[in-house]
């Protein structure tokens, strides 16, 4: 039997309180009902306007299901903190990595950050590659397989 035991939770884990890693948190100041789509948008980085729209399409086609998933999001979801004018400049600093759409940076910068990840992954791809065709990896493989 497997049991839940809430002490020996990560507290840095993804989570309510800390919009489970994804910025995820309920607008109630932009909000029309509970603030689920304004928070979506938020984090998505798009427009309230597009959020109720994309839900008001699902509640469209799938409409008990859009209405349990909203149901479910106000509850999951915590209410965004408000913000003072000292913590706004930090938070749209802070937050500006986790968007979808950072249409404020140039576009050389974006660029940039492009072959940046993309030099990482070359990088990660080849220490794998290294590895797997090394003595090593075969060395390993063949006790595996005792």
């Amino acid at each position: 039997m497997i049991r839940c035991n809430r002490k020996n939770r990560d507290p840095n884990g993804p989570n309510k309180a800390n919009g489970y890693h994804r910025n995820l948190y309920r607008n109630t100041r932009d909000g029309k009902i509970a603030g689920v789509c304004a928070g979506f948008a938020d984090a998505f980085d798009i427009p309230i306007w597009l959020a109720r729209l994309i839900f008001i399409s699902l509640v469209i086609f799938t409409f008990q299901f859009a209405l349990i998933g909203y149901v479910v999001a106000i509850f999951m979801l915590a209410k965004r903190q408000p913000r003072t004018a000292q913590n706004w400049d930090n938070d749209s600093d802070s937050d500006s990595g986790n968007r979808v759409f950072n249409y404020h940076k140039p576009a050389s910068s974006r660029l940039q950050d492009i072959r940046d990840r993309l030099r990482r992954l070359d990088e990660q791809v080849g220490s794998m590659e290294g590895y797997v065709t090394s003595k090593k990896y075969h060395t390993n493989n063949q006790i595996n397989d005792l």
